[in-house]
């Protein structure tokens, strides 16, 4: 399914961002977005069939040029991973964000995945297959009450897959959907998680296979069982015993 395509990566110059476009590269023309040109560059040099863009999904405006400089370009996607994510550590009760911290971390998370969406369905090739890959998290099925922001975009995210797979459903377009365990690259090293973490190029592997065999849902972290009872059964213990664990675990 990901062979002779044209993908889209948002937030490709990093972590599993840059493992899934270095993999995706041997078959298909990638393209990276994402803030940081550095590390864009460098992944882009990589591979002559990934090109990059610098382009910061939290920012309205840069989405839409985006796109615009994708059609001056005569691309035409036929595959988007909306992969950009940033994460924190938040306790209300002894840290303030600024308004502009909190709605660039939705943004990013949430809005900016959902505005690349529509941008690529409304440019897509309707005689073709089409493929919509949100990057989610584990944690969108049960949240950890330290991370408020990262879990309820993430869950908003998992939400949104949902409802667009449903109006979808009979078109040309297909719908995945990634939940990654802690992975390891910089966003739980930032958090100083002390837990083991999966191999990023490991794990990209496995989502592509996943893709490729037509598995609209993967979730491969061994906590998945336990968070899905949590969730159906246990949910004001689980969060007081996912919040301690978690706690202790990250550098709270």
């Amino acid at each position: 399914m990901l062979k002779e395509k044209t993908i889209l990566i948002t937030g490709g110059g990093s972590g599993i961002g840059k493992a899934l476009a270095i993999n995706l590269s041997e078959f298909n023309h990638v393209v990276i977005c994402g803030r940081n040109e550095g590390n864009l560059k460098a992944v882009s040099g990589l591979s002559k069939n990934i090109k990059y863009y610098v382009a910061d999904v939290s920012v309205p405006g840069e989405i839409d040029n985006l796109f615009r400089k994708l059609r001056s370009d005569g691309i035409v996607l036929d595959v988007v991973i909306n992969n950009a994510g940033v994460v924190e550590l938040w306790d209300l009760t002894k840290t303030v964000l600024s308004s502009g911290e909190i709605f660039e971390k939705i943004n990013t998370n949430l809005s900016g995945a959902i505005a690349v969406t529509q941008q690529f369905i409304t440019q897509a090739n309707m005689l073709s297959e089409n493929i919509i890959v949100n990057i989610t998290s584990e944690i969108a099925l049960f949240p950890i009450p330290i991370m408020p922001l990262y879990a309820t975009s993430k869950a908003g995210l998992r939400v949104f897959t949902r409802c667009l797979r449903t109006q979808l459903d009979n078109t040309n377009f297909k719908i995945f959907e990634i939940l990654p365990p802690a992975v390891d690259t910089a966003m739980p090293k930032q958090l100083g998680n002390k837990g083991k973490l999966l191999d990023a190029d490991a794990f990209a592997l496995k989502a592509i296979t996943a893709i490729n065999i037509d598995n609209k849902e993967f979730a491969p972290g061994k906590n998945v069982p336990l968070l899905n009872l949590f969730a159906r059964l246990l949910s004001k213990t689980g969060l007081r015993l996912i919040d301690s664990m978690s706690r202790k675990q990250l550098s709270t």
